[in-house]
This record gives C-alpha cells, structure tokens and sequence, in this order.
C-alpha cells in the first residue's frame, strides 16, 4: 500500500507485522487490566502511505480550499488497550479496547507536539469506526478524514482512535465524557510504546462530537493522566450545550420525524442507548425504548448501516412511536424542551422516565473543565445548523462559569468564521489557523495573527438546566 513517492514506512518502537484486518480482533491472553496497562497496544499494521501532492489532492477532494500540505505520511492502523466510564454503582471502571490510525510525517516539524485528532458523529455500528476508512479514497460523505490530512500533511505526528466501542463486541459511548475522554488520553499512551522518541507534548484537535470529547479530554486529564505534558485543545464546532439536548430531540413537540430527521433522530437514540449500557441500565441500554420496538431499534442502530434511514423509518413516524412514553413525557417534554419552566423532578419507578437520573447524567457528561488546566482554542461557524450560534454561546456560558474561579489559569480564544457551516469548518482556512496555533503553543512556530471574534450580544438559546 505504500505510494510511490515515499519508501518504506519507518520501523516503529515495536514490531508492527499485523494485518489491517488483524486490527479488530481482539486477542487472548492478555493481561488482566488495571491502570498500569492503559495503552497497551495490542495490534499494529502498516496501511496506506501518501505524498504531499496525494494528501493536497484528495483534500482537495473534500472540498478544501486552503494551503497545500507540505508533508506526505505514513500510516499504521493500532489498537490499544483502555478503561471505559466509571460505573454508576461504584468499582473500577472495565476495559475498553480501541482501534486508531498513527500518522507519521516524511517532513516533520521540529518541535512539535504529538497530536490527537478526535472525530465527529459516525454512526455507532461496527462499520462505522473511522479507522476502516481507505485514506487514499476519498469519502465525500465523511467529515473526519479532512482533518488527518491537514495535521498530518503540516507535519504533525497523528494518533486518531476510533473511541471505544466501535470493533470488539463492546458498548458505544456516544457523548459519555468520561469514556470518550479515556480513549483520547490512552492514545497517548499508545503513542508512546508506539513511537521511537515521543514527544513530550501533546495537543487534541477535535471537530463536532470530537470536540466534546477533547473537551472532556481536558477536564479529565489532571486525574486521569496522560503521556506528555497537555499544552492545548483546538476544536471546532463542539457540542458543548447542555445534553438534555438529546432527550429534547425526543418530544414531539420539537417537530422532529423519522422521514425528514432521521440522522438527528440517531443522534438522541444512541446517546439515550450509550447511557444506559455504560451506567448499568437492566435492559441493556434499552430501557428508554417500548418493549416491542426495542430489537428493531437495536439493529437500526448497530445491526450495519451508520445510518440507516429504512430501519429507521420502519420503527415509526416520529420518536414517541418506539420511546418509552415516560421518557417522552418526564425526560424529554417535561424537563428537557421547556427549559424556562422545566420540572426536572418526575422520578417514576422505572429508570427509563428518571427526570433526575438523566440530569445527573446529562451533568456527567458537560463535566466542568480544568481552570488550571491546558487552553483551549475554540472555533464556530456562522451557518453551523447543528452548533448554532446561540447553541455555541450556551457553551460560552458553561466555560465562563467553570473559569469563573479565583486564581484560574486556563484560557479561551474563540474564534468565529461567519461563512462557514458545521463541516465547512473543516475545509476553510481554519484549520490552517489551528495548525499555527499548535506549533505556537510550543514554541515551534510563531502565533497567528488574531481570529474574527465571536459576534458580541448572543444570548444562549437554550438556558442548559445543567449548568
């Protein structure tokens, strides 16, 4: 798979002899898990390689419009060992196991940081995990890959993971911040048994739901760890409003069908069917959903498709056709739709109507971020439908509040490209803008001029009950 342009791709600090399709499977033997084997690889595969004109040709077949890359890279397909959330009943969190993508540069920059690149929504089904994606066949349909050329044709040292959930028969974690959070901070790990000389610096870039997940990223580092010291987060377009959002999505009130919604439909499916499988929900994660709709929900979900609309459709018009009603009602219409006069309070025998439970759950996974903790830059688009403005300063809101403390250190830029929507941001100059600021906060580049600023007077559309 290697082009014709760069030779051999370099020996890493391990024996890398698997083949791709080797990556999800997950061996015997290992070693009991604990804290100690975070990171643990347990695969590694030699894939695709690129040339800086191949990388600024298939950007270019994303729909990018800015500069060309001045690296080409080699890649290997890993995955590494890590823990999922921390059980709602107490323990120790269990083992999650993650696939990922290592990009290593011909042309690296000195000094720089390694950068952990975390995706936007895929899907929840096995197929969907980003690292079956052919790097060299670009994939209109995908936002992801656009961001792996532009770090890695700049010359960033690159481990993208999948997150856990997607390859090894285990739950999804859509949106839960503490399990996002740990596969992003063990790919630090996994780089560093992976790469001959790591740096000691790390950056995370994410874009949509991989924005949340850099953002949990930084809340959770200072207790988690990491490899390397955290010297910044960049994202764009993050989903930082409150997640009573998903419950939300579910009333009818909101207006939202199956025909015409089906992807922003998925969205409230798999964080409500995430919740529960990783917080120990009876039924199996399904508890939300009615009884009889409940295995054709499943299979719309993980059952092939990312996004399977027919599937989809099958269940119903509308989301209170295959919800459990209490959840419509309690969770979603009650507490979560009517935020200026919401009653959180319905708490029924059954957990899938929990009001309270779902807000402590929705207050899980918006932890409040590090004040001593790593910057961030953070940047929004004009036309984004799916982090709209006023959604963008409900997050404005949260940050303002969490950095609010006497003697906090952490800061925030944002940055605000009125012409660009929610993957237009990917395929804009900001990203160019990201890979300044990266060098620059390691001191191997100088910092970018200043960014268009967040438009003054936004009012948060959406008063996060949460907050």
């Amino acid at each position: 798979m290697a082009s014709a342009g760069l030779g051999p791709a370099p020996a890493l600090a391990i024996a890398c002899a698997d083949q791709p399709a080797d990556v999800y499977t997950l061996p015997s033997g290992l070693a009991a898990m604990d804290p100690s084997h975070r990171g643990d690889v347990f695969h590694c595969a030699v894939s695709e390689s690129m040339t800086a004109a191949e990388v600024t040709a298939v950007s270019a077949a994303y729909g990018s419009t800015t500069a060309n890359a001045t690296s080409g890279f080699w890649s290997y397909r890993v995955a590494y060992r890590t823990l999922r959330n921390t059980p709602s009943g107490g323990g120790a969190p269990v083992e999650g196991d993650t696939a990922a993508f290592l990009l290593v540069p011909d042309k690296p920059v000195a000094g720089a940081p390694l950068v952990v690149w975390a995706h936007g929504s895929v899907g929840i089904a096995p197929k969907c995990a980003p690292t079956r994606t052919n790097l060299r066949a670009p994939d209109p349909g995908l936002d992801s890959p656009a961001s792996l050329y532009k770090l890695a044709g700049y010359g960033y040292t690159v481990i993208a993971p999948d997150y856990a959930g997607f390859s090894y028969g285990q739950p999804p974690g859509y949106f839960n911040a503490e399990d996002e959070a740990h596969s992003v901070l063990d790919a630090t790990r996994a780089a560093a048994q992976l790469l001959p000389t790591p740096p000691d610096k790390v950056v995370i870039v994410g874009h949509s739901q991989g924005g949340h997940a850099a953002m949990a990223a930084q809340a959770f580092a200072g207790t988690y760890g990491l490899h390397g010291t955290l010297a910044g987060i960049a994202v764009m377009a993050p989903f930082w409003t409150s997640m009573s959002i998903w419950a939300a999505g579910d009333a009818d009130a909101t207006g939202l069908t199956t025909a015409n919604d089906s992807t922003a439909i998925f969205y409230t499916m798999e964080y409500a069917y995430s919740a529960g499988l990783l917080r120990g929900d009876p039924s199996d994660g399904l508890a939300v959903f009615k009884p009889a709709k409940q295995a054709g929900v499943k299979d719309a979900m993980v059952g092939g498709e990312c996004y399977d609309a027919a599937r989809l459709q099958a269940l119903g018009a509308r989301p209170s056709d295959f919800f459990d009603p209490d959840y419509v009602s309690n969770v979603g219409f009650n507490c979560a739709a009517n935020p200026l006069s919401s009653d959180c309070t319905q708490a029924p025998s059954t957990p899938a109507g929990d009001a309270p439970l779902w807000v402590s759950r929705w207050k899980e996974d918006r932890p409040a971020l590090d004040p001593m903790g790593a910057p961030l830059l953070i940047w929004y688009g004009g036309m984004d439908s799916y982090v709209k403005p006023a959604w963008a300063q409900c997050a404005r809101d949260k940050l303002a509040n969490d950095f609010s403390a006497p003697g906090a250190t952490a800061t925030v830029q944002y940055c605000f490209d009125a012409a660009a929507d929610h993957a237009g941001l990917l395929n804009a100059g900001d990203p160019d803008y990201i890979n300044a600021w990266i060098a620059a906060q390691v001191g191997a580049g100088p910092a970018p001029a200043s960014c268009p600023p967040f438009p003054t007077g936004m009012s948060c559309l959406v008063p996060p009950a949460d907050l």
